[in-house]
């Protein structure tokens, strides 16, 4: 998806739009272990010229399904991902890194739109059950209510001695 200068201009103050189905090679994502690949991405955008700024504003709306690592098998998992992204263009140099350089009088959208999707990708999900968990000997992955459960009814080893001076009385 992009848009050049001359596409730009002749719209004349007019905002526009691209929607387009994307496809993004997995490539891309070789550099980040959360992620494995996205895949039926479809973005559409819509985006102004500021005249007297030269800048270009563009929001761009991102949906499709990741395919994460689950973090406690391993397997592969289908994640469905909705984001919005606010974008901003300058046809100048910019020492700003909010704000994109445009190469050649062309607003290339692909990087937002992977930056937007990478800014998704969650920390950790999995699908696994509780008997999936790792385990072995003295030692299993639990889940987190199970640990509060367990932290709750355990009493802490320095204030035992109170609990047998509360059973005398």
């Amino acid at each position: 998806m992009r848009w050049t200068k001359a596409e730009i201009q002749a719209a004349r103050s007019q905002n526009l739009t691209a929607e387009e189905d994307v496809v993004i090679d997995s490539s891309v994502f070789e550099g980040f272990s959360l992620i494995n690949s996205v895949r039926d991405v479809h973005a559409a955008a819509t985006g102004y010229l500021d005249e007297h700024d030269d800048l270009f504003y563009a929001v761009l709306h991102v949906t499709g399904t990741m395919l994460l690592p689950d973090a406690i098998t391993g397997e592969e998992i289908e994640h469905p991902f909705e984001t919005e992204s606010e974008e901003t263009y300058s046809f100048h140099k910019t020492d700003d890194e909010n704000i994109r350089d445009v190469t050649d009088d062309v607003i290339e959208l692909m990087p937002a739109i992977i930056d937007a999707i990478i800014m998704e990708v969650p920390l950790q999900v999995t699908n696994a059950s509780e008997d999936d968990y790792p385990h072995g000997d003295g030692w299993a992955v639990i889940t987190e209510e199970a640990y509060l459960r367990d932290r709750e009814s355990r009493i802490d080893p320095r204030l035992a001695k109170l609990m047998e001076y509360k059973e005398k009385e």
